[in-house]
């Protein structure tokens, strides 16, 4: 390999590229000197070892460091870190004002073109930001809206557009939405996919849809299945049941015996009670009903 040795600076005084064309690697022998990036004079950039890591410095105030990806045309930006506000690392996004938030600092995962994530609406999925001492740090985001939230108060953590899901098996697959299920006296197994795959699950109990009116037993209702078939049961927070009969907002709700819930006919919290109706429905056959869950 030969070494071109550089004892003097080089510089470009006609117009136009100063194009380097090599055959092999560019081996640049430089311990203990940083490599700066200059435009005009101004340095904008640089790179040097420090210990075991390499940096990469903007020499810019509030200057962004951006990665691109290639895109056929000028370029697609890929991850921003962006110091303007205030240590943003954007993946898949230069947006300004993630998830409603203008200040802060966090992470934003975004989906570009269906490239990085599988969201439909190609937005904003998670976006982890911090205004403050309190206030949301956590942000879901679907189709360009926040959806659910984590935020935090003083010592408080809350869930915001919460449903706690069970996964569970033993009913089949196109069994509605919504409709009321009871455990049975047997494990759950873990799904295809898996390297625990047909094994039991301590304390996920498999479900039967519910035949016994007023059920002690109700797990919860079927909120849906994943792509291995997989069930989950929602059990407390936000949800919909398949109600037979009219039900008024504050009605407390328990097993009909067929798979969907009636009003109970009581205002007691029972161990049969599925949860409360939050938006009432005068329909007297079977229909999905908003309630807010909490199943045993």
């Amino acid at each position: 390999m030969s070494k071109i040795e550089v004892d003097e600076v080089v510089n470009q005084t006609s117009s136009g590229d100063l194009t380097l064309d090599v055959e092999g690697n560019i081996i640049l022998d430089a311990d203990g000197t940083d490599i700066i990036l200059k435009d005009g004079g101004t340095a904008y950039g640089q790179f040097f070892k420090d210990s075991n890591d390499l940096k990469i410095v903007s020499s810019i105030q509030d200057g962004d460091i951006v990665f691109r990806g290639n895109d056929g045309g000028s370029g697609v930006d890929v991850m921003r870190l962006d110091m303007s506000a205030g240590g943003v690392v954007q993946i898949g996004t230069t947006d300004a004002n993630p998830g409603g938030n203008t200040s802060g600092s966090g992470i934003v995962l975004h989906g570009p073109s269906g490239k990085w994530s599988s969201a439909v609406n190609q937005d904003e999925v998670m976006v982890l930001n911090r205004m403050g001492n309190d206030g949301d740090i956590l942000l879901l985001r679907q189709a360009g809206s926040t959806e659910g939230t984590i935020s935090v108060s003083g010592s408080t953590v809350s869930y915001g557009g919460f449903t706690g899901l069970h996964e569970s098996s033993g009913i089949a697959t196109n069994t509605a939405i919504g409709t009321v299920v009871s455990t049975i006296d047997e494990l759950d197994t873990y799904p295809i996919g898996t390297t625990k795959a047909g094994q039991t699950r301590t304390d996920h109990a498999k479900v039967k849809v519910s035949d016994t009116a007023g059920d002690k037993a109700v797990y919860g209702v079927v909120s849906r299945f994943d792509e291995d078939d997989k069930l989950y049961v929602a059990s407390v927070g936000i949800g919909s049941v398949r109600v037979t009969g009219a039900c008024a907002k504050g009605d407390l709700l328990e097993s009909n015996g067929d798979g969907t819930a009636k009003v109970q006919s009581d205002d007691i919290v029972r161990s049969k009670t599925i949860g409360k109706v939050t938006i009432g429905n005068s329909n007297s056959g079977v229909k999905l009903v908003s309630c807010v869950l909490y199943c045993g």
